[in-house]
């Protein structure tokens, strides 16, 4: 049901969005199952609302260089323009954040997140979005 409230389960891999900050956030479970690569990249498919980071080397095309992440459990990336896009994109309420669960896909070193099935973030509680 759309008021039901869900519990994040620290163990899956996922990823955050917040338009106020323009920030992207990693968590770290994302990170290890890319290997906490040196260089990154986001893919984004606006037609089917998919989106993926991806391990890959400095010359690749896209490529940023992951920020450092000492004991934290996440990364933060700031992209204003993505994040807007993104939102815009995906039709989100912009006094929202939004958190989504990611698949490993080992071959490609990527990780994908269907952003259809993203949870709305409630003054800290998880709710699935209401199309």
């Amino acid at each position: 049901m759309a008021d039901d409230y869900f519990t994040w389960d620290n163990s899956a891999l996922g990823i955050s969005f917040m338009i106020s900050a323009g920030r992207i956030t990693i968590f770290k479970t994302t990170l290890a199952a890319l290997g906490y690569p040196e260089y990154y990249r986001f893919m984004f498919n606006s037609a089917d609302r998919r989106f993926a980071v991806q391990a890959c080397s400095i010359d690749d095309e896209g490529a940023k260089h992951m920020p450092w992440v000492k004991d934290s459990d996440h990364c933060d990336i700031k992209s204003m323009k993505l994040v807007r896009y993104i939102y815009r994109t995906c039709d989100w309420n912009t006094r929202l954040s939004y958190r989504i669960a990611g698949t490993a896909v080992p071959d490609q070193h990527l990780v994908a997140f269907d952003l259809t099935g993203a949870l709305e973030i409630h003054e800290g509680q998880l709710k699935a979005t209401t199309d």
